[in-house]
């Protein structure tokens, strides 16, 4: 019944784009019916019915744990971002409440699709309308493009896949249906490219940077999470792994997922645009989350019965690394966008002082999801990567070498990743909600809305990492819980069993609250004392120029590491500045441009009004259609 309520709540949604608050709003109450439905669903998988559209295909919704689990933090999310929307939303135009609430009804879809007929058509509902949405940004047709193309490539991925299933089992269910070695590999394919992992992750930088705000959050957060719920459901359907010595996927998967980690942590360190740097901290995270699903599938595939625990603790570790994700990634886009909207600036170095400028909340949230990327503790983001690293420390009970070889540099790789986030988020924050107030005023916006969604976020991102052991025994694992000197059960975190490694966030959080009494009792009582000058500049007053600025603060590494970054020195009205390259996004301009000059050269060929060149063109094209049915 929730979810038809709620789906039927993102219907009016787009019924009353024309009145946006009331469509947001609507957007929103249906996000809080999608959050009970999906928390319900966890502990009592239900069908709601199947409709036939021919024989053996047929179109079937329901929900088991692993969808409820993942609807549940993708309805939080969005229950933000519409709320978030309701104020946000006058900036734009009132066809962007239409799309956003179809986005929304398709991944409810996705995620209660029982069937690849279903899967699809949520699919592709979540892609076209979050294409129409990354183009209510004035001069984002080429990100808008770019997006859709690597969309519809999922796409393609996705029909292939269940097209294999299909002449397997004869139908599309996945209740009564196993994969295929080619399901596996064209539909995790698809998924990844959803997700942006190195290196399909050139659309995410553009379409972040050009998206509104709230799209931003939607693209990188919710949409993402697609791609991470799609493999979870993919490999539900390859049984018995350890029959089929699948283990390579596993090692692929750490591969793949290190690599990306450290990818887009090390250009989030050279990023000068407000929405950049988010941009290539998903793919870091996004990375982190496919290796910690790749060492389960690892341990699974390894047939060892000793290692089930360890199987275990990965799983659980990419669903938390997931909630951490969709939790400080939403509010830091939300954030960043409410400064950006309020200020009108679009670099990191531009956006000082948001904490006077624009206000204490816009400023927190930058702050408290910089914090959980940084894995300060006990900030989710800070379980979520004691997680990880605690699942790359047991690989060596991996009797495998070469998953033993992989894991030992994709542990290297994570390390480098966390490092350079927060590298990266101190930069961030320390420019923009902290950065001293370089005198310009923000413009009045009407933003209540838009506060209570950040103020919300920020208490989940401080919730969760708290109290993460009632989070991991609501998800099933709580034998990952316990209690230890003095820490009474179930506050305290073990990794494995016996115990490996422990961590404690709830009582971090009452020391450090213990110990912070006393220096702040101390500044209260000194700060009147307190001189506050600027820096030693010879005497001589420092110039708006003079003071040290983002770009400034990565240039060392941008210089170091010029062959990875491509790094080029320009100088403009006797002002130097240092680009930098993400090397893949040359690769596919290049292959843009191939792809036009063989296309136009087809065209003059096939196109030409000549009648046998269409015959020939058609028959063509049946023949390969039938080799490849056959």
């Amino acid at each position: 019944m929730m979810a038809y309520i709620a789906l039927g709540l993102y219907f009016a949604g787009i019924v009353f784009a024309f009145k946006k608050e009331i469509s947001y709003t609507l957007s929103a109450i249906g996000s809080v019916f999608a959050l009970t439905e999906g928390i319900i669903g966890t502990f009592y998988p239900f069908t709601l019915g199947k409709v036939e559209i021919l024989p053996k295909v047929y179109m079937e919704l329901g929900m088991n744990h692993t969808s409820g689990v993942f609807m549940t933090i993708a309805a939080i999310s969005w229950i933000a971002i519409s709320i978030y929307s309701i104020d946000y939303g006058k900036f734009y135009p009132k066809d962007m409440a239409l799309w956003l609430n179809l986005s929304v009804f398709g991944m409810m879809i996705i995620f209660m699709a029982k069937d690849g007929l279903t899967f699809i058509t949520g699919w592709e509902m979540m892609t076209i309308s979050s294409y129409l949405l990354i183009l209510k940004h004035k001069g984002s047709f080429k990100e808008a493009f770019e997006f859709l193309a690597f969309g519809e490539l999922s796409t393609v991925s996705l029909i292939v896949a269940f097209a294999s299933l299909f002449l397997k089992n004869g139908n599309f269910s996945f209740a009564q249906n196993s994969g295929t070695v080619i399901f596996l590999i064209m539909s995790t394919f698809a998924f990844i490219v959803k997700m942006g992992i190195f290196p399909f992750h050139t659309w995410l930088i553009g379409a972040h940077a050009k998206a509104p705000s709230n799209v931003s959050a939607l693209l990188s957060a919710p949409l993402t999470l697609m791609g991470v719920y799609g493999i979870f459901m993919a490999l539900s359907l390859m049984p018995n792994l350890h029959l089929y010595n699948f283990e390579w996927w596993g090692i692929l998967a750490i591969a793949f997922g290190s690599t990306s980690a450290f990818w887009g942590a090390l250009h989030a360190v050279a990023a000068k645009q407000l929405k950049t740097l988010p941009a290539y901290s998903t793919i870091e995270n996004n990375g982190m989350i496919l290796a910690a699903i790749g060492i389960s599938i690892s341990v699974t595939s390894s047939g060892d019965p000793n290692l089930a625990i360890m199987s275990a603790f990965a799983s659980v570790t990419t669903i938390l690394i997931a909630i951490s994700h969709t939790l400080s990634k939403s509010l830091l886009f939300l954030s960043v966008g409410h400064a950006k909207e309020a200020l009108d600036e679009d670099n990191i170095d531009d956006l000082r002082g948001v904490w006077s400028a624009v206000g204490k909340i816009p400023a927190l949230g930058i702050l408290i999801s910089g914090l959980s990327f940084s894995a300060f503790p006990p900030l989710v983001g800070f379980v979520g990567e004691w997680m990880l690293l605690e699942s790359f420390f047991q690989s060596y009970k991996f009797s495998d070498t070469l998953a033993r070889l992989v894991t030992t540099f994709g542990s290297v790789f994570i390390a480098l990743a966390i490092g350079m986030a927060a590298f990266s988020m101190v930069k961030l924050v320390g420019y923009s909600a902290l950065g001293y107030d370089h005198g310009k005023k923000a413009r009045h916006i009407p933003s209540t809305m838009m506060r209570i969604s950040e103020l919300f976020l920020v208490i989940l991102v401080f919730g969760f990492g708290i109290f993460v052991t009632f989070v991991l025994r609501y998800l099933g694992y709580s034998q990952f819980t316990s209690g230890l000197l003095g820490v009474p059960s179930p506050f305290l975190m073990i990794s494995s069993v016996p115990i490996f490694g422990v961590v404690s966030p709830a009582f971090f959080a009452i020391v450090t609250a213990v110990l912070f009494i006393f220096p702040l009792a101390f500044y209260l009582k000194r700060r009147q004392k307190v001189r506050r000058v600027d820096s030693w500049n010879g005497g001589l007053p420092i110039e708006e120029g003079e003071y040290f600025s983002a770009p400034a603060y990565s240039a060392i590494l941008e210089i170091v590491l010029k062959k990875v970054y491509m790094t080029k020195e320009k100088i403009l009205e006797n002002k130097a500045n240092i680009d930098i390259v993400d090397f893949i996004s040359v690769f596919y301009d290049a292959l843009k441009y191939t792809v036009l000059k063989v296309e136009k050269v087809l065209s003059n060929v096939l196109m030409n009004g000549n009648v046998n060149a269409y015959v020939a063109y058609i028959f063509a094209v049946l023949v390969v259609i039938f080799l490849i049915v056959r």
